[in-house]
């Protein structure tokens, strides 16, 4: 009986066991669900008080609504939390009935989400439309009710606009999140719209600050380490140029910050070779060097305690994070794993960098219809809306109202107009300033004149108010230009890294075999051919790059290269020489320069360098400090370096002028200094050339013996936000000379009125003298009729380029 009784309790031990084992495996998984839930209430809830608070261009708040018509769409069951961190967000900003009618649209506009289906086809019009319309509606209702302006107008548009593409982008961003969650691979959409969707978190939590530091700037540190570790030098140079210009749309940021980050993501790729550490050492190392030499403001010890912050959570982030990064980000594939790919996927990744150089362009292109668009208050001369104004605040409930605005309304009219006039000129009016008609019989003079001076000083700050949001839109559309072009750079030098980077290594080796110092190597890709660009150490004046570099590298590549100069380009007597040879040049440079400290100084404020181009195009740049001495030398430095690094990034010729201006302006603001440029750039191959003068005195082109002044009247770089370049374009031939010099030459001799003719009459009996000698000979004539003696009170410096084809000894 006992044993019936055990063998019947048999099958129910086991059937107990098997059930604890199904409720253990239902408690894993609900556990999952519930951590995988409270991770994205806390995501969205921190993202929603991040960018509920966020403001683009100073005024508009389009993030906010932007994360909750996308969260509400994509994840219905705990979008709320989106909702409640923007209404949190918002209140620390808003106040009053605006917070109010700010939160009834992220409501309405959080609803209308919810009634579109997750599947709807053509979900970026519908969601789109969606939040503008909401917008559109609730935002001019609320302009109406609270005293319209057409500024006010304008600005519910366009923070409508912004909101309505923001919502789109963060839609497919969440929708890439899930799809990674699944386990699928991201598409480029997904891809780029999750950076916008990065991006806006950094700039938005850049507003945010805990004592001295900022959670924007660990963000932004952390995601400029990433992408340096992950992709290199060229890509976090890239990443930090980025991270630097996107917080600039949404809070206050010196253009310093520009250089600093992507100085910074460049020396951190740089280190990758000693993983994860050296990236964090270069960095931080990077970004505290550039921060005190350009001077962006930034607290040195708040900077390094959130780099440090960023490099701790960048050392303990688990290798699967990087692994994600690589296999997700199109962009970073080919500097990490570049030997595995096929040429096929190597053209498709070139293919994507091509079409977000169309992205750039196309959104650089709407900024600036956007901006033209606008009509500028500063032109309209009409006061018909300030005078229904004032009428409507002084004169509404006034006994005589029918008598002035009714009976004699053309007559009160034109003199409220000359009131305006008169205000115009000297910035307000009194009660002499009046009509003696008008004054006698007005029973309200003084608070008719008061209310004169409110709206006309209302329009002035109307008036400012939109030429800032003029220029900020001119701004930004700068800067995606000017990454427009970084972006095609990156593609091009991608093109030449698969073609000519093995070789260009084993090039350098051979080199290095022979007893030629070479430092580095790079091939490129020209128009008609490949060029070689080496940097060594310099030889004082031997020529090694004639002599030994250039008959060894034409051996090795079987082609034709010529050097750019025939003369040595280490104009400023560096420890490195860096120069360039092309293939089957037609002419060539002969270079001459003389310098000359001004009096009491041993350091000379010009500065001058030689840049070298693609397709066989070379610069000969030349800045001039404001003053003399160390200060006068670190303007013009700073000029030509910046300058130079961003024509190599890929800006433009008029971009990266602006950029340098800015800069400029922004690191010579407390010091009033500034810096003249003369750019010339030559192409070897035609023969053409293109003159830049900005503050610069004049040059002089000697063909044959005929001298002509080129001379432009234009401010230097760092005085004026709108900057006026001069440029001259011409064709030189073979034995023409260009001659340039610093106002302390053509001021030699200030007892004439024409200064420089003395430069004109001297060239002209001296055009056959070799370049250098030409250059020595007018510093030492300048020197003899400064009226100091042997020593100039200003600086002084001399170039001379000479053209010549390649071959020709005279």
């Amino acid at each position: 009986m006992h044993q019936h009784n055990q063998l019947n309790n048999e099958p129910s031990k086991y059937t107990n066991y098997n059930t604890g084992r199904i409720k253990s495996h239902r408690m894993h998984t609900l556990t999952g669900l519930r951590v995988r839930y409270g991770i994205g209430l806390v995501a969205l809830l921190a993202a929603g008080f991040i960018l509920g608070r966020a403001f683009l261009l100073g005024e508009l708040l389009p993030f906010g609504v932007a994360l909750v018509a996308a969260g509400f769409f994509v994840y219905r069951a705990y979008a709320l939390a989106a909702l409640i961190g923007t209404v949190l967000g918002l209140s620390t900003v808003v106040t009053g009935w605006e917070l109010a009618a700010r939160i009834v649209m992220l409501i309405v506009v959080g609803t209308a989400s919810l009634t579109l289906p997750s599947t709807l086809n053509f979900y970026r019009l519908w969601l789109g439309g969606l939040v503008f319309a909401v917008l559109v509606v609730a935002g001019t209702g609320y302009v109406a009710v609270t005293g319209p302006t057409t500024y006010d107008y304008v600005r519910v548009l366009f923070e409508s606009i912004f909101a309505a593409l923001l919502a789109v982008a963060y839609r497919a961003a969440f929708g890439g999140i899930r799809r990674y969650c699944s386990g699928q691979q991201l598409n480029s959409e997904q891809v780029f719209c999750f950076i916008i969707f990065l991006l806006s978190l950094v700039a938005a939590a850049g507003q945010v600050r805990w004592g001295m530091i900022s959670p924007g700037g660990i963000l932004a540190s952390l995601t400029v380490l990433m992408v340096g570790y992950v992709g290199g030098a060229g890509l976090g140079a890239a990443a930090g140029a980025v991270i630097g210009v996107v917080p600039g749309l949404v809070f206050t940021v010196s253009p310093a910050a520009l250089g600093a980050f992507a100085f910074a993501g460049f020396l951190g790729g740089l280190c990758r070779g000693l993983k994860r550490i050296g990236v964090v050492t270069g960095f931080l190392l990077g970004g505290t060097l550039l921060t005190v030499y350009l001077g962006s403001g930034r607290d040195i010890a708040g900077l390094m305690l959130e780099t440090v912050l960023a490099g701790l959570v960048f050392l303990l982030l688990p290798k699967m994070v990087f692994t994600a990064v690589q296999k997700n980000m199109p962009v970073g594939i080919p500097w990490v794993v570049a030997n595995e790919l096929a040429e096929g996927e190597r053209n498709s990744i070139v293919e994507r960098f091509k079409r977000w150089d169309a992205v750039f362009e196309e959104i650089s292109h709407t900024y600036d219809q956007v901006s033209g668009s606008l009509d500028p208050l500063d032109k309209d001369t009409s006061w018909h809306d300030l005078i229904r104004q004032v009428k409507n605040m002084v004169c509404h409930d006034c006994v005589l109202n029918k008598v002035c605005w009714e009976r004699e309304s053309q007559c009160t009219l034109l003199h409220i107009e000359n009131c305006f006039a008169i205000a115009l000129n000297s910035g307000s009016v009194t009660m002499e300033d009046l009509d003696n008609q008008l004054r006698n019989r007005c029973a309200r003079p003084r608070e008719l004149v008061m209310g004169i001076n409110c709206f006309f000083q209302l329009r002035l700050m109307q008036q400012f108010l939109a030429r800032r949001l003029r220029e900020s839109r001119e701004l930004v559309s700068m800067h995606l230009r000017g990454m427009r072009g970084v972006i095609e750079n990156l593609a091009r030098e991608l093109d030449s890294k698969d073609v000519w980077g093995q070789s260009a290594e084993y090039y350098k080796q051979c080199l290095k075999q022979s007893g030629i110092p070479i430092a580095a190597l790079s091939l490129y890709s020209g128009a008609r051919g490949c060029e070689a660009e080496v940097s060594m150490q310099a030889c004082s004046g031997k020529r090694r790059c004639v002599y030994d570099v250039a008959p060894f590298l034409n051996r090795l590549t079987d082609e034709n290269l010529d050097l750019s100069c025939k003369d040595c380009v280490n104009l400023e007597n560096d420890d490195f020489c860096t120069f360039r040879l092309y293939p089957d040049l037609v002419y060539q440079l002969g270079l001459g320069s003389a310098s000359c400290a001004g009096k009491e100084n041993d350091i000379s404020g010009d500065n001058c360098a030689i840049m070298h181009l693609n397709d066989g195009q070379l610069a000969i740049l030349l800045s001039d400090g404001m003053g003399v001495g160390a200060v006068a030398a670190s303007e013009s430095k700073t000029t030509l370096s910046l300058l130079q690094q961003l024509l190599k990034a890929g800006y433009s010729r008029d971009l990266a002028i602006h950029m340098v201006n800015s800069v400029m302006m922004e690191h010579c603001s407390e010091k009033d200094n500034f810096a003249t440029l003369d750019m010339s750039v030559l192409d070897l191959y035609s023969g053409k050339y293109e003159l830049v003068k900005i503050g610069a005195p004049p040059s002089y082109l000697v063909r044959k013996n005929q001298v002509q002044v080129i001379q432009a009247s234009s401010l230097p770089v760092g005085i004026v936000d709108d900057i006026n370049i001069f440029c001259q374009q011409g064709e030189m031939d073979n034995g023409d000379m260009l001659v340039v010099v610093t106002d302390g030459v053509s001021d030699a001799y200030p007892a004439k009125a024409e200064n420089e003719d003395w430069i004109s009459s001297v060239l002209k009996e001296i055009v056959d003298l070799p370049p250098q000698e030409v250059a020595e000979l007018i510093l030492r004539l300048a020197l003899n009729g400064s009226s100091e003696g042997h020593r100039s009170a200003d600086d002084m410096t001399v170039l001379v380029a000479r053209v010549e084809t390649i071959g020709d000894k005279n």
